[in-house]
């Protein structure tokens, strides 16, 4: 049976086909002078000439910075800014080139830097709890500024136009409840789709959709089992498709405690499409949980997801439809994701980590597919790098990554990988077992 062939790829020892090492075209290094220092990949964003801007977050001298460094096309490091005492950070370019950085220090700061590194404007006045989640920032329709966060008992979207006025916060609450505000997208229309967490021990997760006038279109609440999510397991994601219908995805608590991953999609008035759990393909009762959520451009959900154990790099695509799954690409390399990157050509790159030795410590693996979910590359970058945050665009593959340590100190690094080259990896397969078809439906 498929299946179980399927099962056994997953469970048994795997060697990958040989293949043409995959490098990057450059890196850009950056480090400070003072030790001990540590840096870790917050995000990565990439200009249209194909600059980047590498945000990380940054400890040394006995504080913790939101810190932001730019490199040329080429790699090479043009400057960094910083702030001491943030964390919580997240930035994105804006439309005219510069950049906007936000952290948490006591109420939610903001700044941002012209191309050059100089601030165009900052701001330390507005309230609210940013949590950990995917995105907590985007850019409106009119290329302002908004930010997900909590105050007090309200969901809230922090607004600012593009030179810096704030305006009044979009807030709406559930009533009385422990919440965190874990991702935004910007709508078409001028208003915003926000998601995040109620109670942890029993509200779920919510979707709530803004008009642009700051009235709320829907709010949805998904249960799951019973309600109960498990921290960072359950970080919700939102994306907005062409029919301007929204798709979520997060991990909730199943029937025997352990966090399972599914997909919902609402209409634009809230209106409950389709839902749909994720089953671990090794046991349907063993924990799932998403790594990384994206759009595919005809609408149908890409979700990169564990295996409960570390097994191959996977992502998973499903009808935008009605939910079923369509197909499943497998990576000749194991480990756990913790991001997905798209590329405009429909390529997938998921960055992920798998453990180096007995203490805990991870290492960097990165996997990218077709399209169609035909593995194309692999590295593994364990002896390098921990941690990498990526992004997909014209110029190929950017990551921002943190180095392995060395003593005390460690330091951050950008790299470029093309996006275009030919695919060399295989998939995996066994002695004696057919490879899996990564186009095959999935039982039902």
């Amino acid at each position: 049976m498929p299946w179980i062939r399927l099962l056994l790829v997953v469970w048994c020892h795997v060697a990958a086909p040989a293949s043409a090492q995959w490098t990057p075209d450059w890196i850009g290094e950056w480090q400070y002078e003072s030790s001990p220092r540590s840096a870790s990949p917050a995000g990565v964003r990439v200009a249209e000439d194909g600059r980047s801007f590498a945000l990380i977050d940054v400890g040394h001298d006995g504080q913790g910075h939101a810190a932001i460094a730019r490199f040329e096309s080429d790699g090479a490091f043009a400057w960094l800014r910083e702030r001491a005492g943030s964390f919580r950070m997240d930035a994105r370019l804006m439309q005219d080139g510069r950049i906007a950085v936000i952290d948490q220090f006591g109420d939610v700061r903001v700044r941002v830097y012209d191309a050059d590194g100089a601030i165009a404007w900052e701001d330390h006045s507005q309230p609210g709890l940013l949590a950990a989640g995917p995105r907590r920032l985007a850019i409106g329709a009119d290329g302002g500024l908004l930010i997900p966060a909590i105050d007090g008992e309200d969901f809230v979207v922090i607004r600012y136009t593009p030179d810096g006025l704030a305006l009044p916060a979009w807030r709406w609450s559930p009533g009385p409840e422990n919440l965190q505000a874990d991702d935004i997208v910007a709508t078409a229309d001028g208003g915003a789709v926000i998601a995040g967490g109620g109670d942890p021990q029993s509200g779920g997760v919510l979707v709530i959709r803004f008009a642009a006038d700051g009235g709320v279109l829907f709010h949805d609440r998904e249960l799951g089992h019973h309600g109960t999510t498990h921290g960072f397991e359950g970080l919700v994601r939102v994306e907005v498709d062409g029919n301007d219908e929204v798709i979520a995805a997060s991990a909730l608590e199943n029937v025997v405690g352990v966090s399972q991953a599914q997909l919902w999609k609402l209409a634009p008035d809230g209106t409950r499409r389709w839902t749909r759990a994720l089953e671990n393909p090794g046991n349907p009762l063993m924990r799932v949980v998403p790594g990384g959520f994206a759009l595919a451009a005809d609408g149908d959900a890409l979700v990169a997801t564990d295996f409960g154990l570390s097994g191959p790099l996977r992502v998973l695509r499903t009808d935008g439809q009605t939910g079923e799954p369509l197909a499943v690409g497998l990576a000749p390399i194991e480990g756990w994701p913790t991001g997905l990157a798209q590329a405009p050509n429909g390529r997938l790159l998921v960055t992920g980590f798998d453990f180096i030795d007995s203490q805990g410590h991870v290492g960097l693996r990165i996997a990218e597919f077709d399209a169609q979910l035909r593995p194309c590359r692999v590295a593994n970058l364990e002896t390098q790098y921990f941690a990498a945050a990526a992004e997909g665009g014209a110029h190929g593959w950017t990551l921002a990554a943190g180095t392995l340590f060395e003593g005390v100190s460690n330091d951050a690094h950008v790299l470029r990988y093309d996006a275009d080259g030919a695919c060399t990896a295989d998939a995996l397969f066994t002695d004696g077992f057919e490879r899996p078809d990564p186009t095959r439906r999935w039982p039902r």
